[in-house]
């Protein structure tokens, strides 16, 4: 008698045991291709130099520091960090930033073209080919 009940258990163990190894590797599996791209040194010297004025914490300009805020980016989750970073490329690709009102009077903010190419393959998560 006790080997019939010791069967059912072992076998129920058995399968709760696999189906949480199969959820902890898809699980795994979702995050790693959800992981946000850690900010390279060449992406970060471009936001340094060229977005951080208006989009940190300490900015006096409540918009931009409203839309993106540098200083809180890295610390919020990656999921967050992925929809930020999509709409970092899309106000690139549409031309948006820095904006013109702001680049008439800073004509130096202005992104080159190898700044924006630098953003914009970090944003929107592309390798670059060699």
């Amino acid at each position: 008698m006790k080997k019939l009940f010791l069967f059912p258990t072992l076998a129920l163990l058995g399968l709760l045991f696999f189906q949480a190894t199969i959820k902890s590797g898809a699980e795994a599996e979702i995050l790693e291709h959800t992981m946000a791209p850690e900010m390279p040194a060449n992406v970060k010297a471009v936001v340094d130099q060229k977005c951080y004025g208006c989009h940190n914490a300490e900015s006096k300009n409540e918009k931009g520091k409203s839309k993106l805020d540098w200083d809180a980016f890295e610390a919020t989750k990656k999921s967050k960090q992925l929809a930020t970073m999509g709409k970092i490329t899309e106000v690139l690709e549409n031309g948006d930033m820095p904006p013109a009102k702001y680049l008439e009077n800073k004509p130096e903010g202005k992104l080159t073209e190898a700044e924006l190419a630098t953003l914009l393959e970090w944003s929107a998560g592309k390798k670059k080919s060699k």
